[in-house]
């Protein structure tokens, strides 16, 4: 099955939308803690730390009456695993167990590793609906509505845990949801510089796994990893990462997406053509009988993602492309739907520089849709060099927004509606 993008709706892009002009996310409900998350990156006296794109607090998942955060912390060589712990209120995030300084004074440099890390490990977590979570990594691990740990399933993919040699074999896991008793992770495997998408499935919580098989598209599989999974139900829908165009910038390109009615156990397949330059999809969601496929595209004849791309979809199996210019800019990479059954969207831009030697600071903005391709409200959440990566809905119906130095969070149970882009 293919699809080709249908563009709807009109607009343009108003001068200043990528900047932090226009309204607030106060006006949508939201509240800023500037700094009320621990920064994940070993800092000092005159050095405010650094930590790259797409490191450093990647998800949150509801936990009690806050959210376990997920992600990596830069400790001065590499980056390890680390959680973050959500405060009564959940108006602050700690990372839990406290950083520690490893005295390698009498290591050679090229030898040492600093601090390792800590919390329930994995590159995506998943509540099990027990009071437990499960991380999922190259490694399963499960954390019990105690505390303790033990280790699960180990997937049979090489995860290469040297990042200098680049054109080793290695896998990522990108995405993972429960659906009914049924555990799905996705992500890419790369065997021999060649990526493709794979699905395992684990029928008992993920004291195992089984491979399963993804059908391809147009004869052979498409050289990208699995991004996302939405669920409905016992309907899964899922997204490759990036276009075909997401890197070289072509003028048009193809994404694929897989759909199963029966919960994970069978799959089909088709994919989307005509897509814009730069195209990415980073999250999947279902929200008032219709599929949201959102990321990022390119300005035409530029080489970095800053527009944002929304899918939709009655049935998961044919696709149009909103015309998303009255949102103004900024790539979503992060979304959730709130407790009205709205879905809530995060996303940034990179501002102009001036000098091309400055750091990156990016301006970022929430949109609150109505579950409909249009009437999406944006408030700014201003700019920085570290922009919010991960939205969650609380148990108690408010919205979090957070990054890696700070979060908002909604003032009600539902983000309240505001000025209308």
């Amino acid at each position: 099955m293919s699809a080709a993008l249908v563009l709807g709706g009109c607009g343009t892009i108003r001068a200043g939308d990528t900047d932090a002009s226009g309204p607030s996310a106060a006006e949508l409900g939201f509240k800023e803690y500037a700094g009320a998350v621990d920064y994940p990156s070993v800092t000092g006296p005159h050095d405010k730390g650094y930590v790259a794109p797409r490191e450093g607090l990647r998800q949150l998942v509801p936990l009690g009456n806050c959210v376990l955060g997920e992600g990596t912390f830069a400790n001065g060589y590499r980056y390890v695993n680390v959680n973050w712990a959500g405060s009564h209120g959940c108006t602050r995030l700690s990372i839990t167990p406290k950083p520690g300084a490893a005295d390698e004074s009498d290591v050679p440099y090229s030898m040492r590793s600093g601090w390792l890390g800590g919390g329930l490990p994995g590159a995506v977590v998943v509540p099990w609906g027990d009071g437990s979570l499960i991380g999922v990594g190259a490694t399963l691990t499960r954390r019990g509505p105690d505390g303790e740990q033990v280790r699960l399933a180990t997937l049979p993919l090489t995860f290469n845990s040297r990042p200098e040699q680049e054109t080793a074999d290695d896998a990522t896991v990108n995405t993972a949801v429960k659906v009914g008793s049924l555990l799905l992770i996705g992500g890419g495997q790369t065997v021999d510089q060649v990526e493709s998408p794979y699905v395992f499935a684990s029928d008992d919580a993920g004291k195992t796994v089984r491979r399963v098989s993804l059908p391809p598209i147009d004869g052979r599989q498409p050289s990208t990893p699995v991004g996302d999974f939405g669920v409905n139900g016992r309907e899964v829908v899922a997204f490759g990462a990036a276009a075909t165009n997401a890197y070289d910038f072509h003028s048009t390109g193809t994404i694929p997406f897989w759909r199963s009615a029966d919960g994970g156990a069978h799959w089909t397949s088709g994919h989307i053509t005509g897509t814009p330059p730069g195209t990415q999809v980073h999250r999947v969601l279902h929200v008032s009988g219709r599929w949201f496929a959102v990321g990022g595209h390119a300005k035409a004849g530029a080489f970095y993602d800053s527009l944002p791309l929304v899918l939709t979809s009655r049935d998961g199996n044919h696709w149009t492309r909103t015309d998303t210019s009255p949102m103004g800019t900024g790539e979503i990479t992060a979304a959730t739907v709130d407790s009205a059954g709205h879905p809530v969207l995060v996303g940034s831009a990179p501002r102009p520089k001036t000098n091309p030697n400055t750091r990156t600071v990016l301006c970022s903005s929430v949109w609150v849709g109505n579950g409909t391709t249009k009437g999406w409200k944006r408030g700014s959440l201003g700019c920085g060099e570290d922009p919010p990566s991960a939205a969650v809905t609380l148990k108690d119906g408010r919205v979090l927004i957070a990054g890696n130095r700070d979060l908002w969070l909604s003032r009600s149970p539902a983000a309240r509606p505001g000025h209308g882009s």
